[in-house]
């Protein structure tokens, strides 16, 4: 079982920091231009929370000795006793109309994936995880939470939460320049934490966004388990409730050599025929040559697993010679949501070619993970992204 605990975040204080929305900034990895955040202002989280993507000499350090000014001067102070953090997201839906992602934050049991309880779906790649393992090392803090989910199928986790968050006022609530509306709530109640611990008893999480920062925590805890906690900061939100999106990603084919659209036509089309189109459908992904869209369909019949992995088993790999340590080396594939983007990139000679896919279900996510299997890196891009700084964790004992 998992076990959920509430904990002392580490939080700023606003009144010294200033307004939530000029210090508070998406994760980190998602960020085209952190120099936006860092211009909002001084004590802006990704100051804390970039890490190579900041490009300075040491940012390691430099977030090591910013997490000591800060707390000596009352930017950011401990919480005064254990608590569940409530958080919402209200958010303009691709779909239209508006949506709210409901859920909490608090300390998860830190489990390797191989005991079952805590599981990822996708595949991570060393990089990540070497910078996010050098800022918790200087750091000793989480910035930014795990964002996990959970089945609450009966919603009696969702009946005590909204109960919660009904019967208080919000510690903060307000809107980014997305316009999404973020709303947090502290809950004390030793009572109330604990029957929502005791509702989590038999229950699996599935990792949404943080496979990288989740595999680190495991190995520094590993590695000295006198000094740091056995628990990591985790946000948890229900898998079958409104809210929780899940967007396509893109990938973005670059430096094959030799490449040649009319060339990788031949050969694709021993295996898959064509439509002309831009809209991928599931199980049929659309390719961008630099002469039009082309929707890929397996001539033996329709495709019944996920998408990504039809596009990077049955096409990326043995066509294009894409496979595991290409991915690695992050050398062929990038990615985005927009497929204008990708669109544009090959039109303008800025990549050899592309794939749209289809957005993966949850639905799909959770069958995956309970078969024991994992999806590409980047298979998925849940929305809305857990905003940074209004929730941190110190890990050290």
């Amino acid at each position: 079982m998992a076990i959920i605990k509430p904990f002392a975040a580490l939080r700023y204080d606003f009144q010294k920091a200033g307004k939530p929305e000029d210090v508070c900034c998406p994760p980190y990895d998602i960020i085209p231009d952190h120099g936006e955040y860092t211009k909002k202002s001084k004590y802006n989280a990704i100051r804390l929370e970039g890490g190579e993507r900041l490009e300075t000499p040491d940012p390691y350090q430099d977030a090591s000795e910013l997490v000591k000014r800060w707390t000596d001067s009352g930017i950011l102070y401990r919480e005064r006793m254990p608590a569940f953090y409530l958080y919402e997201a209200s958010f303009p839906s691709k779909f239209g109309g508006r949506q709210t992602l409901k859920g909490f934050t608090a300390h998860v049991e830190l489990r390797p994936f191989s005991e079952g309880v805590v599981l990822p779906h996708e595949n991570t790649l060393s990089g990540p995880k070497a910078d996010r393992e050098k800022l918790m090392r200087a750091t000793g803090c989480h910035f930014s939470p795990i964002y996990s989910l959970y089945d609450d199928e009966n919603g009696d986790i969702a009946a005590l939460l909204e109960a919660a968050a009904q019967a208080g006022t919000p510690d903060h609530d307000f809107t980014d320049n997305e316009g999404v509306r973020h709303t947090m709530r502290t809950v004390f109640d030793p009572g109330f934490c604990q029957k929502i611990s005791g509702l989590f008893d038999g229950k699996p999480l599935f990792i949404a966004d943080g496979h990288h920062r989740y595999e680190t925590s495991v190995g520094l805890y590993q590695d000295d388990p006198d000094s740091v906690s056995p628990y990591v900061m985790m946000f948890l939100a229900d898998m079958n409730r409104p809210g929780l999106e899940v967007y396509a990603t893109h990938r973005i084919v670059k430096n094959i050599a030799g490449y040649d659209d009319i060339a990788m036509k031949g050969r694709l089309g021993e295996r898959f025929d064509f439509e002309n189109t831009a809209e991928p459908k599931a199980g049929e992904p659309v390719w961008v040559t630099s002469s039009g869209c082309l929707r890929v369909r397996p001539k033996d019949g329709a495709w019944t697993g996920l998408d990504v992995t039809l596009l990077h088993d049955g096409i990326l790999e043995p066509f294009f010679g894409i496979g595991a340590e290409s991915m690695a080396r992050q050398q062929n594939l990038a990615y985005t949501r927009d497929d204008s983007e990708a669109i544009n990139l090959v039109r303008t000679g800025q990549a050899d070619c592309a794939f749209l896919i289809a957005p993966t279900q949850v639905s799909q996510i959770r069958e995956t993970v309970l078969e024991g299997k994992k999806m590409p890196q980047k298979s998925t891009y849940f929305y809305p992204k857990i905003i940074t700084g209004l929730f941190m964790n110190n890990f050290r004992n």
